[in-house]
């Protein structure tokens, strides 16, 4: 099941961070029981695998698929953190401990900004949470444990970069934890320090851990330090407090030549809505030329909050046209998740 996800996620959407596929790369990490005995007991019985089932008629399941499968970590009583793409629209969860134990549960926040979601559990895990580390104070480079779902042993790696990462689906983060070797077991699996404390939710894979469009191959791990002062909100009503982060619904990718190539315009969405198309070239926002994807975020982000207008110069079939739209919060293009 994680290797048709991994298809799926290629296409990039929101959230589905894969930029390889797992079925043709073979990790080259070993297993490693370098951590103490305590702490190692502690980092096996904590990551849950965590599978999720959207209803047949929601928009995501084209990319991600209806049933999908992934790991998570206990960090509180009864709440596991996972990444966000495993639950988009979910309408059941479940989540099976190291010993196979099955327990229902329910989605109780997704994070649209750092690509993190919360799982409450609907009966007692009996499982003792992970207290959650410092991912800022990483050194880098510096060593590593992760831990997916079904392992037994810990997978020693090497943080080795904090490159900017910009997805093709509008997603940014300034400062994610770059590791290698690569390895499989990714989606919502465990990045832990040597203390056994949580610093990282694996996310995808990437062919270029340092940001130069070469190999060596690596992981993304979303550091769990985005997490820590939206958690009050996320708990108590499944969302940040505050305005949205304005949403277009423009996939794309940088061009040699200059501007960025639209990829894919979700059905319904502000760049719909506006007329932008696969295809057509994207050339500047509010009257300045746009670099690189990170560039277009930022700027995206600097005109407003979702509900704010913005112009876009776009390209499309030799025709150079001004674009006026209002962006949008991109929950509100997702059906709910159940219980949140």
């Amino acid at each position: 099941m994680r290797h048709a996800m991994t298809n799926a996620l290629c296409a990039g959407l929101l959230f589905c961070f894969a930029a390889g596929s797992p079925a043709a790369l073979a990790s080259s990490a070993e297993p490693l029981q370098a951590l103490p005995p305590e702490t190692l007991q502690r980092v096996l019985q904590s990551v849950v695998t965590v599978q999720t089932s959207s209803d047949a008629q929601a928009s995501t399941n084209r990319i991600l698929g209806q049933r999908r499968e992934g790991s998570g970590v206990v960090i509180g009583p009864d709440l596991v953190l996972t990444v966000a793409y495993l639950l988009l629209e979910a309408e059941s969860v479940d989540l099976i401990d190291a010993s196979g134990r099955r327990i229902p549960g329910q989605v109780r926040a997704v994070d649209n900004a750092s690509g993190l979601g919360l799982v409450r559990a609907l009966v007692p895990l009996r499982l003792d949470a992970v207290p959650l580390g410092d991912s800022d104070a990483l050194p880098t480079p510096g060593k590593l444990w992760t831990l997916g779902q079904s392992e037994t042993v810990p997978t020693e790696l090497a943080l080795v970069s904090r490159r900017v990462f910009a997805g093709s689906w509008e997603y940014l983060l300034e400062a994610p934890l770059m590791t290698m070797p690569a390895v499989n077991n990714w989606g919502g699996s465990g990045l832990f320090d040597a203390q056994g404390q949580l610093v990282g939710i694996g996310a995808l894979l990437v062919h270029d851990v340092f940001g130069n469009q070469l190999p060596p191959q690596g992981n993304l791990f979303v550091p769990v330090n985005l997490l820590k002062e939206p958690l009050p909100d996320l708990l108590r009503s499944g969302k940040r407090t505050g305005p949205a982060s304005p949403w277009l619904g423009i996939s794309s990718q940088p061009l040699a030549s200059g501007g960025l190539a639209v990829l894919r315009v979700s059905p319904d969405s502000p760049a719909a809505q506006a007329g932008i198309a696969a295809g057509d070239t994207l050339l500047s926002l509010q009257g300045q030329a746009l670099q690189d994807l990170p560039d277009f975020y930022r700027r995206v982000r600097s005109v407003g909050p979702a509900g704010s207008r913005l112009s876009l110069t776009v390209r499309s079939q030799g025709q150079t046209r001004e674009v006026e739209l209002i962006s949008a919060d991109r929950a509100g293009a997702l059906k709910r998740p159940s219980g949140i």
